[in-house]
């Protein structure tokens, strides 16, 4: 079997680099250790997120990638991704603060009249106390009100995954599910293709190719030993609880009412979508939250909701998947996109940092390989 390019991972990474090589008039074929967004991109909470955290470091360059990132999602995909109100309380004397959301919004003002674009979603408002205090069973002590802001969110992951694929000309024998990539296959230096094992029939094949693509996140160290990418050595998950949610938006809790890390809660299909608990993981290969990992979670929930009755919730569904980190402990997750490029000659390592970048990870990495082919419009 021959292709132009093999991808390994069939995550949004993978995805979206299959995507972006089609549009190079390359010939893809996608290999997948199990489903297609079957690891850390199927158990996402599914936020495309527009940046607004990074207004608060100035890292204007992040702030700008999330928004045209967003942009790409919402005008290509209209019918799998879809605006998400996200409501986060404010109390006096914290960092988030209604002072600090007004200096955000306006600096955004700015920012988006200095690029000449237009934002894709509403922009921020606040809320008052009594506005807040009437869809969500908050800390009301100190409060002063709430920042609404649109983020957007993937409404059908498997429909926008298909799609992809699709467009990417990758179907039939080009999609490789179920399929393990076992070795990097090379001559005098140069990659030569990928051999693969079936999970079912053990059956093992060699796809030839000049040009492979590594995109298995977690596992990307895990099958050429390349050491090419991040340690993943973090594992996060989400939680689909049996209880209602109020209200429409997304709403940001802390344990500390305005301090700390947030977690966010939403509706979905009537029940309660949580997100998102991380803990050190080294050395782990497969993500496995325990028993006491969901306890402590719904238990830091709860302190933080506690009008909700989170800590008595039941658990619907439990969503993990493993992340790379910065120095291997897992106590830091990895932000940043890593390419390793030609290690050896044709073989290159994509690690995206966030789900939200993904897709331009993916177009800057297409741009470089084939830097003469026609290539997929970039959204403003």
């Amino acid at each position: 079997m021959r292709a132009d390019v093999v991808v390994v991972g069939g995550g949004i990474q993978g995805v979206t680099m299959a995507l972006a090589a089609a549009r190079k008039g390359l010939r893809p074929v996608l290999v997948e250790r199990a489903d297609i967004a079957s690891g850390a991109t199927g158990n996402s909470y599914g936020i495309i997120h527009g940046g607004l955290r990074y207004l608060q470091t100035l890292d204007l360059p992040r702030w700008r990638r999330s928004r045209q990132a967003q942009s790409w999602f919402l005008n290509n995909y209209p019918d799998f991704v879809r605006p998400l109100p996200c409501v986060m309380p404010l109390y006096r004397g914290c960092f988030r603060s209604r002072t600090a959301f007004q200096a955000a919004a306006m600096l955004e003002t700015v920012l988006f009249s200095t690029i000449g674009g237009e934002p894709p979603l509403p922009r921020l408002r606040l809320m008052s106390a009594d506005e807040v205090l009437r869809d969500y069973p908050i800390w009301s002590n100190e409060l002063t009100g709430a920042a609404l802001w649109h983020d957007a969110e993937i409404t059908d992951l498997d429909g926008l995954m298909t799609t992809m694929l699709t467009q990417a000309g990758v179907s039939g024998e080009g999609l490789l599910t179920h399929n393990r990539a076992i070795a990097l296959c090379t001559e005098a230096g140069h990659v030569t293709g990928v051999k693969v094992r079936d999970h079912k029939s053990g059956e093992e094949r060699f796809i030839e190719s000049s040009t492979v693509i590594n995109c298995a996140g977690s596992w990307c160290n895990q099958w050429n030993e390349s050491g090419a990418g991040p340690s993943a050595a973090a594992l996060a998950f989400n939680l689909i609880l049996d209880l209602p949610f109020p209200g429409d938006a997304a709403l940001a809790i802390s344990e500390r009412p305005g301090r700390g890390r947030s977690y966010f809660l939403r509706s979905l299909h009537g029940n309660t979508f949580a997100g998102t608990f991380y803990r050190g993981a080294p050395g782990e290969a497969e993500p496995s939250p325990s028993e006491a990992d969901v306890r402590q979670f719904l238990h830091t929930l709860d302190r933080a909701l506690p009008g909700l009755g989170l800590s008595e919730a039941k658990v619907l569904r439990i969503m993990p998947g493993l992340l790379p980190d910065t120095d291997g402990t897992g106590e830091t997750l990895s932000s940043r996109d890593v390419f390793a490029y030609n290690n050896p000659d044709g073989f290159h390592t994509i690690v995206g940092g966030k789900l939200t970048t993904a897709p331009l990870l993916s177009l800057d990495v297409a741009d470089r390989l084939w830097p003469d082919a026609q290539s997929m419009t970039r959204a403003a």
